[in-house]
């Protein structure tokens, strides 16, 4: 700050306002903030030997965003007055992520005020608070949070750096494909997408904007064609071209017939009937894939299989089945080969893949019927799939994960055999958006967007865009014919299948209230509130100077804001002069930098501040929070400012920045939130009640400290902890969701997948 306060190159103005900005946000927020949430951070892990939830993740990607502006420094400290130190480049650079620092800053502040609405040492808001309005109005402000820093020169930094080169290239086809998703030819989309890709790659700023336009505007089924480049030829025959070879990949299609089976007691017969949820009863479809190929899977048999002149190995005692992830709507068991060729080659079982139907077509539960439909056909046809079916371990991904578990509890609920192991990989265990610290990643994750997780839940949910909750659930029940004898009242709706109950019967929801936005949130339909000079103690406002929504200037008091009043001559026309500095600069909206003028020798600091203040403090007593004051929690957020004096002051509350025209409206999770099919145990198996989570097999969860999904994983372990269940957590560093996926290009996932791996033989080989 010192070497470029007094500068005379223009970049030198940026540079000291980037370094005055960072300073500020660690010394006046992130500091003082994460000094707060350190003191309680250990009261959600899983156990000490564990130490994982959403909270230390927030704060581990804060350390590496500080990591990265360290290095930055100190490059620019050692070469800046090199003739050929690139000061463009590196004040970009240094904006970039000062800018993203300043978003983490307010990201730590909602986290702290997350706790509020949790009990102790949980990681998602209680039932009877989540709809509470100011627990509304934080997951309003959250969602509507600018991201944009997130996906330009930041993109994926906080991954490891193997991992960064695979996600920005990611990140580019999204960009791409989002300019030629409107096409209405493959060829031309695909023509579009190549074409566009080299002014993303060059142009970082521009990408991010264009990643976050699609993933807030683009309905799901942006998702679902942009995740089915993986399922066109070209991608197809990758694995078979770079992967692990195998004697069996065939499809098997499973008729829709009534199966019949012995419970697991062996004292009754239990009755199996096909999915027939939305589209009646239908075909399911299954992948056989064998490294070897064994006795049962004849290559003359009805199923097609391939010749083969090599010696048969005969039936392997154990049998894999494995569920792809997608999100509920994209991709297959052919597009997930990349990993699963590996898996039979170091396994050395067959595995069977589940081709489940995909949402939003075929919403929540036809996606579990066929899962379960598809074990059960599965527990009576072993032989014929390669093994004797002595040891069954189920297997998933994402959202295969979350099928994978619930099959298991339809198992328990059905009474026929369980199989002996659970390995569930990132699980979604909780199908319904509450406040979380982990969840909160999304803001900034290249794989799991904050637009892209919210329709993916929606669509499994069956809520379309623009649906209602009540009038989506009630489709539901007009859709189901199933028997009625068993139909539980409207209390105890949540816990059962929703085809259980009378297509007659309504729903009501009872908090469908008219929330009145509290000045503690208070977001404005342009997200510019006005402030007045009541709420803020520390400074006053100029009314002459409010001109708009928008627009104000901020006067400091002397005696307040402990800084010397500015002057009637020093406030002019929206700024701020400095008698002390020479550089004359207006600070960018979005980005919260500066850009500035060429230097004169008269030139004064302007400061305009065009910003959009986000205050604590209640204008009056009738509107103060309902919560207990115990519960709040307030630090005091500051806006950056230049050197007055010699000295960096504090200015007023600092304020998140918004998404441009992203109205409350817009935001898909408002639909989902209140959605109660969300509570459906089938659906959400983290609110399963504790007689379905006994009849769990030992369960082997993998997640990630930087996944979105992280805090689904620790609370059901916790959870299965409680209830004295085996379960194991493996938490994984500096990797993102979906890593299996980049097992085949990066050796830090392929490291990962061997985690995978080993929890998969301990289930079929527990005594080693």
């Amino acid at each position: 700050m010192e070497h470029f306060q007094d500068g005379k190159h223009s970049h030198h103005a940026r540079f000291h306002v980037a370094f005055s900005l960072l300073y500020e946000h660690l010394e006046l927020g992130i500091e003082p903030m994460a000094r707060e949430l350190v003191n309680c951070v250990g009261d959600y892990d899983l156990s000490p030997d564990v130490p994982a939830n959403g909270y230390r993740s927030l704060l581990k990607i804060i350390e590496k965003c500080c990591l990265r502006l360290l290095q930055l420094t100190r490059h620019i400290t050692v070469n800046r007055d090199s003739l050929f130190f690139r000061s463009s480049f590196y004040c970009k650079e240094l904006e970039a992520f000062v800018t993203a620092l300043g978003q983490l800053r307010v990201c730590l502040y909602y986290v702290l005020k997350f706790i509020s609405f949790c009990d102790q040492g949980d990681l998602f808001a209680v039932d009877e608070e989540v709809y509470e309005p100011l627990a509304e109005e934080l997951m309003t402000e959250v969602e509507m949070l600018n991201q944009d820093c997130f996906y330009g020169r930041c993109l994926a930094f906080q991954f490891c750096e193997s991992m960064q080169r695979p996600l920005q290239v990611v990140s580019v086809a999204m960009a791409s494909f989002g300019d030629g998703y409107q096409e209405t030819s493959g060829l031309m989309q695909f023509a579009s997408s190549v074409l566009n890709s080299g002014k993303y790659l060059l142009d970082p700023e521009l990408r991010g904007k264009q990643v976050v336009h699609m993933t807030r505007t683009a309905d799901v089924n942006f998702c679902k064609s942009f995740w089915a480049i993986t399922e066109t030829e070209i991608m197809q025959q990758l694995p078979s071209l770079v992967c692990p070879s195998v004697q069996v990949n065939e499809l098997i299609t499973l008729r829709p017939d009534v199966l019949t089976m012995t419970s697991s007691d062996g004292k009754r017969e239990v009755t199996i009937q096909p999915p027939s949820a939305h589209t009646g009863p239908g075909p399911v479809n299954i992948r056989l894939i064998s490294h070897d190929l064994r006795d049962g899977q004849d290559p003359n048999d009805k199923y097609g299989f391939k010749k083969n002149k090599k010696k048969i190995q005969p039936l392997s005692p154990s049998l894999l089945i494995h569920c792809h992830g997608g999100g509920f709507v994209a991709q297959s068991s052919k597009s997930h080969e990349v990993y699963l060729r590996q898996w039979a080659r170091d396994l050395k079982v067959p595995i069977v893949s589940i081709d489940y139907s995909l949402a939003p077509e075929n919403p929540f539960p036809r996606a579990l019927e066929e899962c379960f439909y598809a074990y059960a056909w599965i527990l009576n046809n072993c032989q014929r799939l390669g093994s004797t079916g002595e040891v069954i371990c189920l297997a998933g991904d994402s959202a295969g994960a979350n099928l994978m578990i619930s099959t298991s509890l339809k198992a328990v609920e059905a009474g026929i055999r369980v199989a002996d192991g659970i390995m569930a990989a990132y699980t979604p265990t909780l199908v319904q958006y509450t406040p979380s610290p982990s969840r909160l990643l999304s803001l900034m994750d290249p794989l799991l967007p904050l637009g892209i997780l919210s329709r993916c839940l929606a669509a499994y949910a069956g809520t379309p865009p623009g649906t209602s909750p009540a009038s989506t659930e009630s489709q539901f029940r007009r859709d189901s014919k199933g028997d009625t004898s068993n139909c539980p009242d409207k209390a105890d709706d949540e816990w059962v299948y929703i085809e259980e109950c009378s297509p007659s019967e309504t729903v009501t929801h009872e908090k469908q209230d008219n929330v009145s936005l509290r000045p503690e949130f208070n977001i404005s339909p342009n997200h510019s509130p006005k402030p007045s000079s009541d709420t803020l103690p520390n400074c006053q406002i100029d009314p002459a100077s409010l001109t708009s929504e928008a627009d104000y200037v901020i006067t400091e008091l002397a005696s307040d804001c402990q800084a010397p009043a500015v002057s009637g001559d020093q406030v002019k026309d929206g700024s701020r002069m400095t008698p002390d500095s020479g550089v004359h600069c207006d600070l960018g909206e979005q980005s919260g930098l500066a850009s500035c003028s060429e230097w004169s020798e008269a030139g004064r600091v302007k400061l305009s501040h065009q910003r959009n203040l986000s205050l604590d403090i209640p204008k009056d007593t009738q509107e103060k929070p309902t919560l207990p004051p115990s519960k709040l929690f307030t630090i005091p957020r500051t806006f950056s400012a230049p050197v007055l004096d010699g000295k960096l002051l504090p200015k007023c509350p600092l304020s998140p920045t918004y998404a441009p025209n992203y109205g409350t409206k817009q935001i898909p999770l408002n639909v989902i939130r209140h959605l109660t099919l969300a509570k459906n145990p089938f659906m959400s198996p983290l609110l399963a009640p504790d007689g379905l989570l006994l009849g769990l097999p030992p369960v082997y969860l993998v997640a990630c400290h930087l996944d979105p999904i992280l805090d689904d994983s620790v609370m059901f372990a916790k959870k299965l902890r409680g209830l004295g269940k085996t379960v194991h957590l493996h938490v994984i560093d500096d990797l993102p969701h979906g890593f299996l996926n980049f097992a085949l290009v990066n050796k830090e996932a392929k490291n990962a997948s061997d985690i995978c791996i080993a929890f998969i033989d301990a289930v079929f080989h527990p005594q080693d």
